[in-house]
């Protein structure tokens, strides 16, 4: 990720001009119904932090900003943090969590997901400027995660260990987004109801999010096979920067394989098991979460975006993206009409 050192804002800058906002009243903490809105301070950026309270220990935050110097965040959590499920929507950061199990230096980009646990982890984050960056977290404390069931029951190791509330390890897992998250996520953001039906129909969301990547961890590749090799990991995360930046037109497996230096077994093996996803899958990852953008903006025909994702016809386009989104182009156009 590029990162202008010359323009950046470091922690205790970026705490400064919180707390000077705060004392002039700007960027205050604000209630609107079952939810609490904070504003980014201009001088940082613009955008806002909402805060869904469901029931004690399960919340939901809502982040949706753009800061106009780059960021170099060094903070610490909080020690009772709980298990976060979150969703990376627009934009992408550069996280190092020291000394966690699994992760520990990772980009979070749109179109992924994380499941992770970092009670009392040091953070240090980075973020470029003018970038637009979108995310939903769920937070589930670990009292209200063990009335789901005994930790024998948890889809790994990782979870159980937080059940049983002994020693449990520090951890941030990647997962792969399936086909019906990011409907579910637009049901969060453009939530029809208020007060009780919106507490009740916001937590069933939530948690069906979370059943989703519960369920992928137990399918999760077995942790006795041999893992993958330093030098073949940065191959197969070359090969995903390649595909993120020729989605439209992506290399064949072959030919991505010859150009990272990899054979086309251990790359379809590798990328699944890395990234929990197909090669193919991703690239249609990548097409669908790009179509979305673009669809937002009413300069291009549903037939130009088509043609700008990478499909020869503008029906094979609409059905890929009713299917991976659950409403067809036009369809999703008309929520942005005003």
């Amino acid at each position: 990720m590029p990162f202008d050192h010359s323009r950046t804002i470091v922690q205790s800058e970026y705490d400064d001009i919180w707390e000077a906002a705060q004392d002039r009243g700007e960027s205050l903490w604000r209630q609107h119904g079952i939810e609490s809105r904070q504003t980014i301070p201009p001088q940082l950026g613009q955008g806002e932090i909402r805060e869904i309270e469901l029931r004690p220990g399960l919340e939901i935050v809502i982040e949706t900003s753009v800061f106009w110097r780059s960021l170099y965040l060094d903070f610490c959590f909080d020690s009772s943090a709980g298990l976060s499920s979150s969703f990376y929507l627009l934009g992408s950061r550069r996280m190092i969590n020291p000394g966690i199990k699994l992760e520990e230096d990772r980009e979070e980009a749109a179109g992924e997901n994380c499941l992770c646990y970092l009670a009392g982890a040091r953070c240090l984050e980075y973020r470029p400027a003018d970038q637009p960056l979108q995310s939903v977290s769920i937070i589930l404390d670990c009292e209200q995660l063990r009335t789901f069931g005994p930790a024998e029951e948890s889809p790994s190791p990782l979870i159980g260990s937080l059940v049983k509330g002994k020693s449990a390890n520090r951890f941030h897992q990647s997962l792969n987004s399936t086909a019906a998250m990011p409907m579910v996520l637009r049901q969060i953001l453009e939530s029809p109801y208020s007060g009780t039906t919106q507490r009740m129909y916001l937590e069933a969301k939530a948690l069906e999010l979370m059943a989703m990547q519960f369920h992928q961890l137990t399918e999760q590749p077995d942790p006795t096979r041999p893992s993958l090799r330093l030098a073949d990991r940065e191959r197969l995360h070359q090969a995903r920067d390649i595909l993120r930046q020729q989605f439209e037109q992506p290399p064949s497996l072959q030919a991505l394989a010859q150009q990272v230096g990899i054979n086309d077994f251990k790359l379809k093996r590798g990328f699944r098991q890395l990234f929990g996803t197909t090669v193919f899958g991703y690239v249609q990852t990548c097409r669908m979460e790009h179509a979305q953008r673009l669809l937002q903006d009413r300069e291009l025909t549903v037939a130009a975006i088509a043609h700008r994702v990478g499909y020869a016809s503008r029906s094979r386009f609409s059905h890929a993206f009713k299917r991976y989104v659950g409403l067809t182009p036009l369809e999703y156009r008309r929520q942005f009409d005003h």
